[in-house]
C-alpha cells in the first residue's frame, strides 16, 4: 500500500521552491486546524471564567486573523500544486514515454501494445489521482495524528453536537462549479488526444525505429504533455476551489459557533461545560477517520499502478550499443552473413548457419513460405535483434560493434502495411528525413511515382493522409512509404513484403518503380510472390530457417528445386487490365488431384466457370459447420486454416497463393469441417458445385473419371 511514497520524494526533488511552499502552506493549515479546538481551553481559562474582556476580544481577534492566514496559505498552495502536480504527472509520462521509446523490438512483441496502453491508461490515471490529492492526503493522515495528540491531552468529557448549515457549504461549488466542469471536460479531450498518440506511436515503431524518429517523437509528444499541463493546471485549480470554499464554509461555521458561544458563556447565558461541547475535536477526528477511511483505496489502486509502471521502468533494451561504438561508415562493398543462428526463443531456431554475401548496388531477393525466415532477416539487418551465433556484416564490419542510429541513417524500408501518421503527405515522406527540403520530398515522390497524383489533390502536399492512412489507397500508401524511404538517400532499402497486399495491376506498377530504383541503391526485398522476385540480380531461397537454394531466376528454375516448385504453384494465372478479374489456365487445374486425370478439353470447358472472390484482411471466407457448395483457389494473398478444439480455434495451416481447399464440395454436400479467415487482402477464383455439375452431368466419361479420382 506505501509503494506509491517510494519515488515521490525524488519525482518532487526538482521542484524544490514550489515544495518549500507547498510545505509551509501545509504546516500554516495544519496548525490553525489543530490549535482550533485548543482555543477554546484558552478562551474558558484567560478570559472566560476571569471575565477579561478585552482579552477575549484579542483571542477572537486572533483566531480571525488565523482562519483569514490558513484560507490565504490553502489557496496559495492549491495554486502551487495546480501546476506543480501535472508538472510531475508530465515527468512519469515523459519518463515512461522515453523509456519505451528506448526499448529494443523484443520488448514490443513480448508485451504488446494493449499492455502497454493500460500502463498510460489505467495505471497512470490512478497514480494521477493519488498525485493531486496527496496535500489532502497529508492533510488528513497527520491531521488524525495531531487530534488523537490534543484529545488526550486535553481529557475531553463531552463531545460537540454540531449542525452544519448546508447553503452555506454549497455557496462554492454554486460558484465555481461551472467553471470546473468546462475545465475538466477540455482535460479529458486533451487526455483521449495523448492517448491516440501514444497508440499511434506504439503501433508506428517499427517506422520509428527504422527512420530513427524517437528524438522526433519525443519531442511531439512532449509538446502535447505542455498543453496537457496548461489545461490540467486550471481544472485542478477549479476543482480545488470547489473544495476549497465547502471546507471555508464549515470553518466560517465552527467560528461563528466559537464566537457567539463565548459571549453567550461570557454574559452567563451559557455554562462552562456547554461551551465545551462546542468544541470540534470530535467531529473533526469523525471526519478525518472518514477520510483516511475513503484515502486508503485510493493509496492502494495507485501502488499497483506505479508497481506496474516501475516494472516497465526497471526493463532494459535486448539491444545496445557497445561501450566503444563507432559510426559505421557509409555502405560501399557489401551486405554478409556470416555463420549466423538466430531464434525468437531458446531452444528454438529461426535462422540456422546462414552464410550469404549481397554486393553493393545489387538487388537481392528473400524468398520462401511463411515461418522460412525471411521476416527474420530484416530484423537481423536492421539490428532489431543480435545473432545468437555468428554476425551481420556492413563492408566486414560487425554491426554489433556500430552505433545502432549510425547503421540505420543508411537504411530505408518499405513496410507490406505502410503506417502513415494522420499529418499532411508532405510531413509523412520528410518522417524518412526530417533535414529534408520540400524539394527533395517532391524529388522523392517523383521517384516514387506518386507526385502526379498528390499535385490532383486539392491541398497537394497538405493534404491530410488520415488514421493510418485511411484516405489513401493501398497502393497510394505504398507509394508515400517509397517516397518516405527513398527521401532518406539510402545505402540500403529493404522491402518487407512491400507488395503482397497489392492488386496485380498496382502490384506491377510499383514493381516496375522499385526495378528503377535498384540503379541507385542496393535492395534486398523480402517477398512470398515470387513474381515481385523474377528480376533479381540474386534470389536466396530460405526452408525452415535454412538457406536451401540461390542464384538467378533463370538458374533456380533450371535447377528444379523448392523455388521451381514454388513458380509452378503459383503462376497459371492471368489477370484483367484492372487486376479485378482472375482466369485460371486449364494446365494449371491439371495440378488439382481432382482433375489429374481429366482431359484438358474438359478442364478449358470448366475454366471459365471460375469467379473471382475477393476479401479483405481479417474477413471470415468460411466458418467450420457451414455448408459445403464451393471449391476455392488462392490467387494471390493468405488465409488462416483454424479448427475448434475443445473450445478455443487451433491453427491447422497457413494457405497462400496457388493453395487450394474445398474440392471435396464439388463432388457431394458435406459441411465445412474449418474455419478459414484473411490474413491479408486475398483473390480467390471459386467454382460452385452446381456450376460444375452442370458441365459434368452432360459428360458421363467425366463423371466416371471423377467418381475414381474421389474413390
Amino acid at each position: 500500500m506505501l509503494y506509491i511514497f517510494k519515488g515521490l520524494p525524488a519525482l518532487f526533488a526538482k521542484y524544490k521552491k514550489p515544495s518549500s511552499i507547498l510545505t509551509l502552506a501545509l504546516l500554516v493549515e495544519l496548525a490553525f486546524e489543530t490549535l482550533l479546538p485548543v482555543s477554546f481551553k484558552i478562551v474558558v481559562d484567560y478570559a472566560i471564567l476571569p471575565q477579561n474582556f478585552r482579552l477575549l476580544i484579542i483571542i477572537l481577534g486572533a483566531l480571525l486573523l488565523g482562519a483569514a492566514a490558513a484560507a490565504g496559505m490553502g489557496i496559495l498552495r492549491d495554486r502551487t500544486y495546480a501546476a506543480v502536480g501535472p508538472s510531475v504527472m508530465r515527468d512519469i509520462h515523459e519518463k515512461l514515454f522515453r523509456h519505451i521509446q528506448g526499448m529494443s523490438m523484443e520488448f514490443f512483441s513480448r508485451r504488446g501494445a494493449g499492455d502497454l496502453l493500460a500502463r498510460f491508461n489505467s495505471d497512470l490515471s490512478s497514480v494521477d489521482g493519488f498525485v493531486m490529492m496527496l496535500p489532502y492526503v497529508l492533510l488528513s493522515f497527520l491531521g488524525l495524528f495531531l487530534n488523537v495528540v490534543v484529545l488526550f491531552a486535553l481529557q475531553w468529557q463531552l463531545a460537540l453536537i454540531a449542525v452544519i448549515g448546508l447553503p452555506l457549504c454549497l455557496i462554492g461549488p454554486k460558484l465555481f462549479g461551472k467553471r470546473a466542469y468546462d475545465a475538466n471536460y477540455e482535460l479529458k479531450e486533451e487526455q483521449a488526444s495523448i492517448t491516440t498518440a501514444i497508440q499511434e506511436n506504439l503501433g508506428a515503431q517499427t517506422v520509428v525505429k527504422a527512420f530513427g524518429l524517437e528524438s522526433r517523437m519525443n519531442d511531439r509528444f512532449a509538446e502535447s504533455m505542455n498543453r496537457y499541463v496548461r489545461k490540467a493546471s486550471r481544472s485542478h485549480f477549479f476543482s480545488f476551489l470547489v473544495d476549497r470554499t465547502t471546507n471555508l464554509g464549515t470553518v466560517v461555521l465552527n467560528l461563528i459557533a466559537i464566537c457567539i458561544g463565548s459571549l453567550l458563556a461570557f454574559d452567563g447565558h451559557l455554562s462552562i461545560g456547554s461551551l465545551l461541547a462546542f468544541s470540534t475535536i470530535l467531529l473533526t477526528l469523525s471526519n478525518l477517520v472518514a477520510a483516511v477511511t475513503w484515502i486508503v483505496p485510493q493509496m492502494m489502486q495507485a501502488s499497483a499502478g506505479m508497481e506496474r509502471i516501475d516494472e516497465i521502468l526497471s526493463e532494459r533494451p535486448s539491444v545496445t550499443d557497445a561501450p566503444n561504438a563507432s559510426p559505421l561508415p557509409p555502405l560501399s562493398e557489401s551486405v554478409e552473413f556470416r555463420g549466423v543462428t538466430f531464434g525468437y526463443t531458446e531452444g528454438r531456431a529461426n535462422l540456422s548457419e546462414i552464410d550469404l554475401r549481397i554486393p553493393y548496388g545489387s538487388y537481392a531477393a528473400f524468398v520462401g513460405a511463411s515461418g522460412s525466415g525471411k521476416s527474420t532477416i530484416i530484423n537481423l539487418l536492421m539490428r532489431f535483434y543480435d545473432p545468437r551465433e555468428g554476425s551481420v556484416l556492413y563492408d566486414g564490419v560487425d554491426i554489433a560493434a556500430v552505433a545502432q542510429q549510425s547503421l540505420r541513417s543508411q537504411i530505408s524500408i518499405v513496410f507490406q502495411d505502410n503506417f502513415l501518421f494522420n499529418v499532411s503527405l508532405r510531413e509523412n515522406i520528410r518522417l524518412g528525413n526530417p533535414e529534408a527540403t520540400d524539394e527533395d520530398i517532391e524529388r522523392a515522390a517523383r521517384a516514387a511515382e506518386i507526385h502526379d497524383f498528390i499535385l490532383t489533390l486539392p491541398e497537394g502536399y497538405d493534404t491530410l493522409a488520415g488514421e493510418r492512412g485511411g484516405r489513401l489507397s493501398g497502393g497510394q500508401r505504398q507509394r508515400i512509404g517509397i517516397a518516405r524511404a527513398m527521401v532518406r538517400n539510402p545505402r540500403l532499402l529493404i522491402l518487407d513484403e512491400a507488395t503482397s497486399a497489392l492488386d496485380p495491376s498496382t502490384e506491377d506498377a510499383v514493381n516496375r518503380t522499385i526495378l528503377n530504383l535498384a540503379r541507385t541503391t542496393t535492395i534486398v526485398s523480402i517477398t512470398h510472390r515470387l513474381a515481385s522476385a523474377e528480376h533479381a540480380d540474386r534470389i536466396f531461397v530460405l526452408d525452415k530457417g535454412r538457406l536451401a537454394e540461390q542464384g538467378t531466376h533463370p538458374e533456380l528454375l533450371a535447377a528444379n528445386g523448392k523455388y521451381a516448385e514454388a513458380w509452378e504453384k503459383q503462376s497459371g494465372f492471368s489477370f484483367s487490365d484492372d487486376g479485378i478479374h482472375a482466369v485460371i489456365q486449364p494446365a494449371k487445374l491439371k495440378k488439382v488431384p481432382l482433375f489429374e486425370a481429366v482431359e484438358l478439353a474438359f478442364l478449358e470447358e470448366i475454366a471459365p466457370l471460375f469467379v473471382t472472390e475477393s476479401y479483405p484482411t481479417g474477413k471470415t471466407i468460411i466458418q467450420e459447420g457451414d455448408p459445403g457448395d464451393k471449391f476455392y483457389i488462392i490467387v494471390r494473398g493468405k488465409v488462416e486454416v483454424t479448427k475448434d478444439v475443445d473450445g478455443r480455434s487451433a491453427q491447422l495451416a497457413v494457405l497462400s497463393d496457388g493453395d487450394f481447399f474445398g474440392e471435396i464440395a464439388l463432388l457431394r454436400d458435406v459441411a465445412r469441417t474449418a474455419t478459414i479467415t484473411a490474413l491479408t487482402p486475398t483473390m480467390f477464383i471459386t467454382l460452385s458445385r452446381e456450376s460444375f455439375r452442370h458441365i459434368v452431368d452432360k459428360e458421363p466419361d467425366l463423371q466416371r473419371i471423377l467418381s475414381e479420382a474421389r474413390g
